[in-house]
């Protein structure tokens, strides 16, 4: 042997059972953080081509850009594209058709649909003043080809166009009957004086990669005179690349780095745990060591060896199989739920992911060395020949015994004796606690950014072309008659002006019939429902721009609405104007209208295409139809695969929970290996052993608990409030499910817990007991 460095291959091949507590930990570690992060790096990508697809490779965009300002920004060096948009029809208002269906017109330039939206499906951008690129839904719903002349009505007459290509579809909803069309600027505005529609344009800015976009808008801002007004931001794009300047996206980056924080905690304590039980086993190794001359520097410079040598098996093996849990889940995403995750890659290598895991893996296992390494150092060689290594600190006075028995009181006097070692136990129990609370937060905020398949959800819905109230009932009932529908329910709607809160403005009102407000009442933060069914009051929904609340008047031209109850969340996308919800009878009221501007359609199970085409047909061009039967289906399943993924995430950070506790209670134990032995050696039997082990876990338990909960609860509140309350309105409530769910886990694992090392105990004579090296 040339060094004391010898002992540590030999060590490892002796202790061989002993420390594969210890491998596991550090694998479980490594592992947990190379899937987390190479997991996040596949989302990010996924994201990032999504964000892209449905929003656009652009980062600002300019309102009304005066013509010089388009100028200076496309001359910049940092600018790779910018095209200028308009449209014509958005809200479907105006009788603008191709060929009997309604349509949407967009101008802008070439590279709209090349550099920042890349949707030019075939055929060539238009270029001459007579050219016109349609929709790749034009070409599914009309018999169309590149070349054919084409005629588009407007209020101001027919203009022809040859077409040049299709694609853009961004112009256009995928399921919605409609055509959608391009023209290049200079035709685009020759249009639109004819008909006399007002230009209003915006300007799409996509700068390269890899420069502070923060930096930029700054300058811009600070440059150029624009303001939040005049400049809008790519906020799915930028907050993906870190430079969003959104709340909510900054938000969640900070809770992002407190839960990974947490989880590296768990990690340092878990591995330390491990290494601190098998150094207490160990210690008169140590001290012998100490009498053969090693010094206190040797000792710990030892123990840390011995952790890296762990880590040359552990984490390699965290790594590897942190890849394959990662391509597992990539494969789960793209195979088992479809076309909301097509673009996520699927054998894809984390860089990132890999280096994280080995990063976090060896200075995890270094900084949970420090504890046990001092430990080791810190035995005397007197200490190891006369085998006196009971803790340290002197007993004041004798144990008294009380109304309690011996090993209860004992138990307790183990857990309290050491206040560096209460401490610690205590920590390392509240710890578990703290990660249990903050990542029940994900859970639920995963039922509401997940978004289940609501129970109002429509499979297929009619729309009336203005959203005017012009779907009869008579329609509902004869789309009702059909075996294949489930349910059928409808809504009547009128923007409407309004007086609130001390100004003036416009209000969407919206009715519900009985079904609809009994499914309301699961998402009801405040006030009551009933009322508003009977004809008295209304709803309203939470948002940002909404600060209606319980009590408030709305008054109208000849009645006044009293907010009854308020929503947080409904079926209707959110706008500027508050939305306010009434029963049919109060909407009649109002308005004096009784026709449906929205009719939802729900299927039964069995529900084919076939179906749904017969249904379509119902419509007879009257109505515009939607089909979203493939679309829920696709939500359903994204909805149940991020439950397991929580949910699997949620049972790691219990498992971490349950090893670290087993390790804590373990090493309590084997630190007073001989004063249990010498406790035996005057006749106290193996069953009070095992209760007084158990009564000593139940005393970390207990504190841990109050100690976990005190610190807990305020984390799992901001957490909360940042993620949910901020987001959706719900109101922060006491976690009581997640802390029932808690208490019953601490208790099973620290009832199971001393079970091994009160058995290995009382199996070993009481001589091997006092004499265990």
């Amino acid at each position: 042997m040339k060094s004391y460095l010898s002992l540590i291959p030999i060590s490892a091949k002796v202790r061989k059972r002993q420390n594969r507590m210890t491998l596991l930990c550090i694998i479980i570690s490594v592992l947990l953080v190379t899937t987390i992060f190479s997991m996040a790096d596949m989302a990010i990508r996924m994201e990032t081509i999504r964000a892209i697809e449905e929003h656009g490779n652009w980062h600002i965009m300019l309102k009304e850009p005066s013509a010089q300002q388009i100028e200076q920004i496309s001359r910049r060096t940092d600018v790779v594209a910018s095209s200028r948009y308009d449209g014509l029809n958005f809200d479907l208002s105006q009788d603008y058709t191709i060929h009997g269906k309604s349509c949407v017109i967009a101008g802008a330039d070439a590279a709209i649909l090349t550099n920042i939206y890349d949707d030019l499906t075939e055929g060539h951008f238009p270029v001459k003043e007579n050219e016109i690129l349609l929709s790749n839904r034009a070409k599914e719903l009309l018999p169309l080809n590149i070349g054919d002349m084409i005629t588009i009505h407007t209020p101001a007459g027919d203009f022809g166009y040859t077409i040049s290509g299709f694609g853009g579809d961004v112009t256009i909803s995928s399921d919605a009957d409609i055509v959608g069309a391009f023209l290049n600027w200079d035709s685009f505005l020759a249009l639109s004086q004819s008909v006399g529609n007002p230009i209003r344009p915006v300007c799409f800015v996509r700068f390269v990669d890899h420069i502070n976009i923060r930096r930029v808008i700054a300058g811009l801002r600070q440059t150029d005179g624009f303001t939040d007004e005049t400049l809008s931001e790519n906020t799915a794009l930028l907050g993906l690349t870190g430079f969003s300047s959104d709340s909510y996206v900054m938000g969640m980056y900070l809770v992002a780095g407190i839960l990974f924080v947490l989880v590296l905690a768990a990690g340092i304590f878990m591995i330390a745990g491990s290494l601190n039980s098998r150094t207490a086993e160990r210690t008169q190794f140590f001290g012998m060591l100490r009498c053969i001359g090693a010094s206190r520097a040797q000792i710990m410079h030892i123990v840390r060896l011995e952790a890296l040598y762990w880590c040359k098996t552990a984490v390699p093996v965290g790594v590897g199989l942190g890849i394959m849990i990662t391509w597992l889940l990539c494969a789960l995403l793209r195979f088992g739920v479809g076309a909301e995750f097509t673009q996520i890659p699927l054998l894809g290598v984390s860089m990132v992911g890999i280096i994280s895991g080995i990063v976090v893996g060896v200075l995890t296992v270094l900084l949970s060395s420090i504890s046990p390494a001092r430990r080791a150092a810190g035995v005397s060689p007197v200490a190891a020949v006369t085998g006196n290594l009971a803790e340290k600190g002197n007993a004041f006075r004798p144990i008294r015994r009380n109304f309690l028995k011996i090993e209860t009181t004992l138990g307790i006097h183990h857990a309290v004796s050491s206040p560096k070692n209460l401490l610690l136990m205590t920590g390392s129990f509240a710890l578990s606690i703290i990660m249990i609370l903050s990542f029940s937060v994900l859970v639920q905020w995963v039922h509401m950014a997940a978004n289940p398949l609501k129970p109002w959800a429509p499979d297929v819905f009619y729309a009336s072309a203005d959203n005017l109230c012009e779907i009869e009932k008579s329609f509902a009932e004869e789309v009702e008659s059909h075996p294949y529908v489930k349910r059928v329910f409808g809504r009547m709607y009128q923007s409407i002006p309004a007086e609130y809160e001390g100004k003036s403005g416009q209000i969407d009102l919206i009715s519900y019939e009985d079904q609809q407000f009994r499914w309301a009442e699961e998402d009801l933060i405040a006030g009551d429902i009933s009322t508003v069914m009977e004809g008295n009051g209304v709803l309203t929904v939470f948002d940002k721009s909404n600060s209606l609340k319980v009590g408030d008047t709305i008054r109208l031209d000849h009645e006044e609405l009293t907010v009854a109850g308020v929503l947080k969340d409904s079926p209707f996308d959110t706008s500027e104007q508050p939305t306010v919800i009434c029963s049919e009878k109060t909407f009649r009221k109002v308005t004096g209208k009784d026709a449906y501007a929205i009719l939802d359609v729900q299927l039964s199970k069995g529900a084919t295409t076939q179906n749904v085409n017969k249904l379509h047909v119902l419509a007879e061009g009257q109505y515009r139809f939607y089909d979203r039967l493939a679309q829920n289906k696709d939500t359903q399943n994204t909805y149940y695969m991020f439950c397991l993924f929580v949910y699997g995430f949620l049972a790691v950070v219990t498992l971490i929970t349950i090893i670290h506790t087993v390790n804590s209670i373990s090493m309590s134990v084997s630190s007073r290996i001989r004063q249990y032995g010498a406790m035996r050696a005057v006749g106290m039997d193996g069953l009070q052993i095992k209760k007084m082990i158990r009564v000593e876990a139940a005393a970390y338990t207990v504190l841990g608990l109050l100690a976990g909960c005190g610190l807990g609860l305020p984390l799992h509140y901001f957490l909360y409030t940042r993620m949910i309350t901020n987001y959706w309105g719900t109101a922060w409530q006491i976690p009581f499910t997640s802390i029932g769910g808690i208490l019953v886990l601490l208790v099973f694992t620290s009832v199971l817990a001393p079970f091994a090392p009160a058995k290995r105990i009382c199996n070993m004579a009481v001589s091997e007991t006092i004499n265990e090296l």
